[in-house]
């Protein structure tokens, strides 16, 4: 028998990123169980070490244990907390106690590595304090990415509350019978430093003093009074502003509406919570005298600086209109206008069917004349409109805006060709035609990608009806400039999908298709091949902020859009999430309607540049208010609730009366 071959070993298997993480979680959890804290005495724990000339922290360890053993009497150690007795330095010498050793894990060991050889080393911990980790050889992780790696307990994360001081909770009822607040830390910090005497310093009265508390909105107010009614102290969870109003219900209101929340959602968490807040009346108050009009200024002065960045440019924007409600019984239309190379929001308008009496087909027609009368009173210099193939739209720019070229969306162009080869593919002699879809709609989008000029076009789109019956060239051109021949190379001999047989039902419908007249005639609206497909994404982030399943009062949809667009103009430029290695991070996702896995990158997290500066100016408004929230309220006069206060044609009875008039078939109205 021949001597064995001793074979190579192979590549170091890889993880996946999934599979690494979960791996480093588990080795984390381990690690974490062998936490001990031992606080402050981290100093005595390596003077131990050099006086005793030990090579490492296991070997102090053991060291003390023993100790600790020989010293007790027991061969197991001791099951209840002994009282500690303060020791000098000098003596060498640490209770076990007093220790927090942690076992130290390889995060980054082989894959191949087998657990039952693991020697763990140890080292010490100095939590709540993480600055002498490097010096520890620990790495600190702190600025990981959002799944973060090294994940512990929360229990162990904590530091000690071993303190008298500390509540501590034993039953469930304690938690949920207690109350949480909102408190500044300028507010705590101030009751940490006043000493208020037990009993009353009146003259002449030294009465116990007792706490009386008030809730006032999200405020938590606490009075020292005596038995006499005298008033020590008294003290607030938050800064006052002027007039009384608390901070908090002011930065809550604002949180609520800058970050696209609903109040009534939020106040049912907070319900929850047993966590106090502003009613509903302060709520819409506050929003209606202070966020909408900041909100408002503040998008006015952003909308100028950027369209300043673009005065004396050839613009090509774009423009899509969005609907507040699904269906046609719209209440509202916001269209929007994006320049086309940086992806900036020029203009937002938002307009009610009130003004456009009552008729919502209408309103994406008047919101388009508005906003682009407005870019071009601003000086823009528009030279091109890329919107999708929307009829009033198209008879508007044809009619009134000659000297701008109108554009349509090459993608909704495509895709409503593929509905209808969908449609007629349905049929029963036709649904060869179905394999094709995909191929006649990519060469739809190649046709105007490659074409300058109709003529052009006409002579590579025609040419389809050719390849699909296996007839790559073919006797006359399309036109003077054509090509008789099909542009690709060689085809492969392994194909799944067959030809069309040449005047058979299904060539004879994609004739009607190809060369049917209405999409002929609009040829030149795709020659400059044209996409709005971040003006979609863009009508998906007004979700975020103005849902279609609640309904808003005008200057409150108007404010939730503008916010939208400052949202998406801050973070425009975002870059891509790297990994380790420096590659881009990308994340998979499933499309269910097409069946196919695809990849997208992964962008940086938001920062909202924009919020710190917009929540001073909404306090710098209430401060400077010099009347209130009771005033009385004046309706803008671009309103639409002059027109009408309900989108109601006809006014509406009382409560009284309606009431009166009500039947019902489940309750005998004999009775």
């Amino acid at each position: 028998m021949s001597a064995a071959v001793k074979l190579k070993p192979g590549p170091k298997r890889k993880l996946t990123d999934s599979a690494r993480k979960l791996k480093k979680k588990v080795a984390n959890a381990k690690q974490n169980r062998n936490r001990i804290y031992i606080g402050d005495q981290y100093e005595r724990w390596t003077q131990l070490k050099a006086d005793l000339h030990l090579g490492n922290n296991a070997e102090v360890a053991k060291t003390l244990l023993d100790r600790d053993e020989e010293l007790s009497g027991v061969e197991a150690l001791p099951t209840k907390r002994r009282k500690l007795q303060k020791t000098a330095l000098s003596n060498s010498f640490l209770y076990s106690s007093q220790l927090s050793i942690i076992d130290i894990t390889d995060d980054h060991e082989d894959d191949d590595s087998d657990d039952s050889d693991y020697e763990p080393s140890f080292n010490i911990s100095l939590r709540p304090n993480s600055a002498n980790f490097t010096s520890l050889g620990i790495e600190d992780n702190s600025d990981e990415e959002e799944d973060s790696d090294n994940e512990v307990d929360d229990d162990i994360c904590q530091p000690s509350t071993d303190s008298q001081d500390m509540v501590k909770i034993t039953k469930a009822e304690d938690i949920t019978s207690d109350q949480p607040f909102l408190v500044y830390n300028q507010c705590l910090m101030k009751l940490a430093a006043v000493n208020i005497p037990k009993t009353c310093t009146a003259k002449n009265c030294g009465a116990e003093v007792s706490v009386t508390r008030n809730i006032i909105g999200s405020a938590l107010h606490l009075k020292w009074v005596c038995g006499h009614k005298h008033e020590l102290y008294e003290w607030c969870s938050q800064p006052i502003l002027n007039r009384r109003m608390h901070s908090g219900d002011l930065m809550l209101a604002s949180a609520i509406l800058l970050s696209g929340n609903n109040f009534k959602k939020i106040e049912l968490m907070c319900k929850f919570l047993n966590f106090p807040i502003m009613s509903n009346t302060t709520f819409h108050k506050i929003q209606r005298t202070y966020l909408i009009p900041s909100v408002d200024e503040f998008w006015a002065e952003n909308q100028l600086d950027t369209i300043n960045q673009f005065l004396g440019e050839d613009l090509v924007i774009l423009g899509d209109g969005r609907m507040d409600s699904p269906g046609h019984s719209a209440q509202f239309c916001s269209y929007t206008f994006m320049e086309y190379s940086t992806k900036k929001i020029l203009c937002v308008v938002t307009m009610d069917k009130r003004i456009t009496e009552l008729k919502s087909t209408n309103l994406e027609e008047a919101c388009f004349i508005k906003g682009l009368n407005f870019l071009l009173d601003s000086g823009l210099k528009i030279v091109e409109v890329v919107t999708d193939a929307h009829n009033q739209i198209a008879a508007v720019m044809k009619k009134d805006y000659k000297h701008i070229r109108h554009s349509f969306d090459i993608w909704h162009g495509t895709k409503n060709l593929g509905k209808k080869i969908m449609s007629v593919g349905q049929e029963t002699d036709k649904k060869e035609l179905l394999n094709w879809t995909k191929d006649i709609m990519n060469h739809f989008w190649y046709s105007a990608q490659i074409s300058e000029t109709y003529e052009e076009f006409i002579g590579v789109w025609f040419g389809l009806l050719h390849h699909v019956t296996d007839e790559h060239e073919w006797i006359l051109a399309y036109g003077p400039s054509a090509s008789s021949s099909c542009s690709h190379g060689p085809l492969t001999e392994e194909r799944t999908k067959g030809w069309l047989q040449k005047g058979s039902p299904a060539h004879v419908a994609l004739r009607y298709i190809v060369m049917d007249k209405r999409r002929l005639n609009q040829v030149h609206y795709y020659l400059n091949c044209r996409i709005i497909a971040e003006l979609e994404n863009f009508q998906n982030l007004i979700l975020v902020y103005a849902s279609k399943r609640h309904s808003y009062s005008p200057p409150t949809y108007r404010a939730r859009n503008y916010l939208a667009a400052l949202d998406h103009n801050g973070h425009c430029e975002r870059e891509a999430k790297k990994n380790k290695d420096g590659s881009i991070r990308y994340q998979r996702s499933f499309n269910k309607k097409s069946g196919v896995w695809s990849v997208h990158e992964v962008k940086a997290e938001k920062n909202y540049p924009y919020i710190p500066a917009l929540i001073h100016k909404i306090i710098t408004k209430r401060l400077e208010d010099a009347v209130g929230m009771s005033q009385n309220v004046v309706l803008s006069a671009d309103d639409p609730r002059r027109i009408s206060k309900t989108l109601a044609p006809i006014p509406p009875p009382t409560t009284r009366e309606l009431v009166l008039k009500r039947k019902s078939r489940f309750v005998d109205q004999s009775k």
